[in-house]
Parts: structure tokens; C-alpha cells; sequence
């Protein structure tokens, strides 16, 4: 079952399978319509009516339309594309790709058109062959819905350059990833964890120890947690995984380690096909990839060639949501799992609070030192998240990021005025009392 989950996903990537299957449908519709039509007869209000000509006529410009409209959407969406790129980010790029709408026009146009040319073929001089009203009829009607589809393609593609249209799916991205955390649903948490840490050190010190290695080069798209769980069960194993999903790894980087006892009957080739490694980094089960494509946007539009603070704020609300929702889970994830007897089978690498504020700021931060305004906003969303999230609290990083955005944009900002502003803020809302966290 993960696997064809794991298919469906790579489907939606691809933006090609749609328009294949358009065609596909279209061909078959044009061999078998012009076979039924000789069986059916439409109302003469409904049915295409006219000679041979005629009807050829209409499907060809039936062709051209849908031809040379799928070049003006492939048009148009190259340049939303390059727009894109441009003023947010490239890693954007791939939330238009898995758009269903794109895909559907560029698929309705091109099968309709694929749809008349077979219709078309079916056209015979001879008397004793009609001409196929039903076919005609329909081929009609597809290209009617292509148009009224290229319509809401045109307001949709204008619509999707609103950096607010990206950010917001962007942030949506994130948040599924955010419901099931890695390693959720591998093995279970410990009961006594105390006790399993001990273990751990058991298994550390095992006589048989064993590195898996990467086949190739790519980013790990996912981790089957629970088919490692499962096989270190079965063979009274212990895995430590050493890459974390969305890393990239090497040709024959370590991915993880086995440990055991006894290395007969230990083939750890299934614990390499638990890492599933793409050419592209992927948003499925990646936390961080949805805030490291926020933070590019708030980066861009820091940049001296954009110019657009607003653009980053709003790139920055939706990083610091992100990660309220991380933290705002019910049960947060540990690193360790067991089997059914308590028994330690696997150390993942769990997505870290910390690590994750300080992707999601640390760059920002020292961009917005000379932008007083956009880091006071920082120091907002700082005490926000603290507010929102109670697990915050007790994160030093977010801190530590909100004193040195204070020391920074204290210290470089170009008018005194400025610094006061920056660090009146800070302590306004991060207080004068909390202890210092070392840089």
C-alpha cells in the first residue's frame, strides 16, 4: 500500500500523465464513437448536421483551435513560471507543476484536438457511410469545454502570481506534513525511557555492527520507519539512522547503522530500500522544506533587486504558523522506537524545534538587521510563538534568535532612533530578565 501511495505522489509530480491520459481517452473516443454513431441518431436540434465537407471543415478548425490554444497556455504558464522564479523563489516552481488545473487544460485542449483528427479520419466520400453526426457533435462540445476551461486557466494562472496565493499554499504543504510527523507510526514511543536509553547502550556496544550506504546520489523523500522497526524486529536487531529526510546524500554516504549480535542471516538490503531517494527534494513527510522555501521567499523579497518587505512578512507569519503547529502537537514525536516488547529497534532522526526555528529565522535575521521595521516584526512573531505554543517556552533558540536580532539591528541600523526602537521591542517582549543564550 505505501508503495502505490508512494506512485500516486510521483503521478501528481509528473506533468506529463494527465495530458497522456487526455490523449489516450481521446484516441480510443475517436475510433469507437464514429462505430456507435451508426447505431444512434441524434435530435436534428442537437446533432451536427451537413456533408461530408461540412464536417471536416469543423474538425479542422476543431485541430487548430486546440492546437494553437495549448501553445498560448504553455506560453502563458512559461512566463508565470519565470515570474515566479523570479520574484519568490525557484523551489516555487513545483506547486505549479502539481496544480491539477494546469494539467487539465493543457490535457482537454490537446485531447480534443486528438479526438477530431480521429473523428476526421473516420470521414468517408463514399454516399453509403454517413457522416458522424454524434462524433461531430461531441467533438463540438470538447472544444467548447476546452475554451470555457482555457477561461479559468488565464484567471487562475493570473491569480497564482499573487505571492499571498503562494504563500498560503506553500504553508498548506507544510501543515500536512506537520499532522504526521517522522517516525509516527513506527513501532511505538517507549513506555520507560529511561530504561530504553539503557538499552540503547546495549546495543551500541553489540559485537556485530554493520553501515548502510546509499546506492546513489539524491534527497531522502521518505523513510519507512515502521518496515525498519519491523525488520530489525524479525532479526533481533538494533537500526541508527544517520540521514535525515530531505538531506542529501552522497554516492555511498552511511544512511544508517545496524547493530546485532549475531551477523549471520543479517541482509541489510532491506533497510536500504526503507530510504526512498529522489533527484529533488520533496515536500511529503519534509517539514523543513515547506519553511525553507518561506524563508527563500522572504529572502527574495529582502533582496536589494525585489525590494518587498511585505511579501516577506507575510512569508514569516507563515513560518512562524508552521511552527506553531509543529509545536502545538498533541504528542510530540520521539526519536526512539520499540517493538511490541518494549525492545529499542530503531533511533530516527525526529524534526528538532530548534533546529527548525533556526532554519526559519537564521538567515531572515541577519538580513533584516539593517531593516529595523521587518525586525521588530520578528520579534513579534518570536513572541507570538511563544505565546501559542507552551513547548516554546522551554525552546532557548527562539532566545537566542530574538536577542541577536536585538544586538544585530541595535547596532547596525543607520539612525539611533532605529536601534532604540529594535531594542525597547526586545525588551518590551522577551524582557529584560531572561538570561542570555550564548550565539
Amino acid at each position: 500500500m505505501r508503495a502505490w501511495i508512494t506512485r500516486v505522489k510521483q503521478a501528481e509530480d509528473a506533468f506529463w500523465v494527465v495530458p497522456a491520459l487526455c490523449i489516450g481517452a481521446a484516441i480510443a473516443a475517436g475510433l469507437l464513437v464514429p462505430l456507435a454513431d451508426r447505431e444512434i441518431s441524434l435530435p436534428d436540434a442537437v446533432a451536427m448536421s451537413g456533408k461530408e465537407d461540412t464536417a471536416r471543415a469543423v474538425l479542422t478548425a476543431i485541430i487548430a483551435l486546440g492546437v494553437s490554444v495549448a501553445g498560448v497556455s504553455f506560453s502563458v504558464l512559461a512566463v508565470a513560471l519565470v515570474l515566479a522564479s523570479q520574484q519568490l523563489s525557484p523551489r516555487v516552481l513545483r506547486s505549479f507543476q502539481r496544480q491539477s488545473l494546469n494539467q487539465a487544460v493543457l490535457g482537454l485542449l490537446l485531447g480534443s484536438a486528438t479526438y477530431a483528427l480521429f473523428v476526421l479520419g473516420s470521414i468517408s466520400d463514399d454516399p453509403r457511410r454517413p457522416v458522424p453526426e454524434l462524433a461531430v457533435t461531441l467533438a463540438m462540445v470538447l472544444a467548447t469545454a476546452a475554451l470555457g476551461l482555457f477561461v479559468v486557466f488565464l484567471h487562475h494562472a493570473v491569480r497564482s502570481l499573487n505571492a499571498s496565493v503562494v504563500i498560503r499554499r506553500i504553508a498548506a504543504e507544510g501543515h500536512a506534513s506537520v499532522a504526521v510527523p517522522y517516525p509516527a507510526g513506527s513501532g511505538a514511543e517507549p513506555r520507560d525511557p529511561a530504561a530504553a536509553q539503557e538499552a540503547v547502550g546495549d546495543w551500541e556496544v553489540a559485537p556485530c555492527r554493520v553501515e548502510v550506504r546509499a546506492p546513489r546520489a539524491g534527497y531522502i523523500a521518505s523513510v519507512d520507519g515502521a518496515r525498519l522497526v519491523a525488520w530489525a524486529t524479525a532479526h533481533n536487531a538494533f537500526v541508527e539512522q544517520r540521514r535525515g529526510i530531505g538531506s542529501f546524500v552522497v554516492t555511498n554516504a552511511v544512511l544508517a547503522v545496524v547493530r546485532c549480535h549475531d551477523r549471520a542471516g543479517i541482509d541489510v538490503r532491506e533497510v536500504d530500500r526503507a530510504f526512498r531517494l529522489e533527484e529533488e527534494r520533496v515536500v511529503d513527510g519534509d517539514i523543513a522544506f515547506p519553511i525553507r522555501q518561506l524563508v527563500d521567499i522572504a529572502l527574495k523579497g529582502l533582496s536589494p533587486g525585489i525590494n518587498d518587505p511585505t511579501t516577506a512578512e507575510n512569508a514569516m507569519d507563515s513560518v512562524t504558523d508552521t511552527l506553531v503547529r509543529f509545536a502545538q502537537r498533541d504528542e510530540p514525536v520521539g526519536a526512539l522506537r520499540v517493538d511490541g516488547d518494549g525492545v529499542p529497534r530503531l533511533r530516527a532522526i525526529a524534526p528538532d524545534l530548534g533546529d527548525l526555528v533556526t532554519l526559519g529565522f537564521e538567515q531572515v535575521r541577519r538580513d533584516a538587521a539593517s531593516r529595523p521595521s521587518f525586525a521588530v516584526r520578528l520579534l513579534e512573531l518570536l513572541r507570538d510563538f511563544r505565546e501559542s505554543a507552551p513547548i516554546a517556552e522551554h525552546c532557548p533558540e527562539i532566545d537566542r534568535q530574538a536577542e541577536l536580532i536585538a544586538e544585530e539591528a541595535g547596532t547596525r541600523a543607520d539612525h539611533q532612533a532605529d536601534q532604540r526602537l529594535v531594542v525597547e521591542t526586545y525588551e518590551r517582549l522577551h524582557g529584560r530578565d531572561r538570561p542570555r543564550v550564548p550565539a
